[in-house]
């Protein structure tokens, strides 16, 4: 191993030099780096439709109270690293799950595809900060025709044993077809997370989703539209065997607007068409005259690829 000792600058001038010598290094760099497009995203949500994460306790009140407000958002970046291959790293925020971390490399070729990476629930419990799991993930797509998917990830250990230790699971199959302007699919999703209260004993929340959903497009125009038809439960079951829970007919639409080349908005809504309580809370779900809903916002920001910047930068 060599060691160099460098001295230090004592002049301005030496400082200058050092200065533009790094920056020629780096430039240098830059351009033996592939050129790849990254994709900044950010997008917050706030609704009621969930329930509540306060709560160790079944629910006494006569109605469900549409006032239990859930919120969050979602931050992350897409990096395509070369020819079929692509890294998504960002943090999110699931209305069952909680708070995520997570970074998932992807590889495509042909009509195959496979993701896996890490994912690790951060601060959902003042005694477990971090959490470990892993994210997996395949599809099959004939382009034009049909695809599957299926995407799976759990908490990792060998068991919950003490207070404020929990685990996050999550699974999702997808099939779908293509038309013209539009892709259709049918798909289920469960999610659960399982909390060990200071009792010692386990606290679950659930939800499931039976989504049809019509994802629109028109070759070169600037929006994009999805909807989704379908039905949704959300349940907690606490350690006495009892459990509260909300059954939801829910409809819910998204609008991708491209503002610029370099900039995506995209707003979306779910709204229950028709919500009601299930297990311990049947006959006791929201008012009629509630609005149960979770709104969202957010953008896409792309940035130019790395040979194109470094061009402009020369000129």
């Amino acid at each position: 191993m060599t060691i160099l000792l460098i001295r230090p600058l004592r002049s301005a001038r030496a400082l200058a030099l050092a200065a533009r010598a790094l920056a020629l290094i780096a430039l240098a760099g830059l351009m033996v780096v592939p050129a790849a497009a990254l994709d900044l995203e950010a997008s917050a949500f706030f609704g009621n439709l969930g329930l509540p994460w306060a709560g160790e306790e079944p629910l006494t009140g006569a109605q469900f109270p549409s006032d239990a407000w859930i919120y969050g958002g979602k931050a992350g970046f897409t990096d395509e690293l070369g020819e079929g291959l692509s890294l998504y790293a960002g943090y999110e925020t699931d209305p069952t799950l909680r708070h995520v971390v997570k970074g998932i490399i992807s590889y495509e070729s042909g009509m195959a595809s496979i993701s896996a990476g890490p994912r690790v629930g951060v601060f959902n419990t003042a005694q477990t900060p971090l959490k470990a799991g892993i994210e997996v993930g395949f599809r099959l797509d004939a382009p034009g025709i049909a695809f599957f998917s299926v995407d799976t990830a759990s908490s990792m250990g060998v068991g919950l044993a003490s207070a404020g230790d929990y685990s996050q699971e999550y699974s999702d199959i997808s099939a779908g077809w293509y038309v013209y302007n539009a892709i259709c699919s049918f798909s289920m999703t469960t999610k659960r997370y399982t909390r060990v209260l200071a009792s010692g004993e386990p606290l679950v929340d659930a939800s499931n989703d039976y989504l049809f959903s019509v994802d629109t497009y028109k070759k070169g125009a600037p929006y994009r539209v999805l909807t989704e038809l379908g039905y949704r439960t959300m349940t907690r079951s606490y350690p006495d065997g009892s459990s509260d829970g909300l059954g939801a007919v829910v409809l819910a639409a998204e609008i991708s607007a491209d503002v610029s080349p370099a900039l995506t908005l995209v707003a979306g809504l779910d709204s229950g068409v028709y919500v009601f309580g299930i297990e311990s809370l049947a006959g006791r779900g929201p008012a009629s005259s509630a609005f149960m809903f979770s709104a969202s916002l957010g953008a896409v920001v792309r940035l130019p690829q790395a040979g194109a910047a470094i061009e402009q930068a020369a000129e």
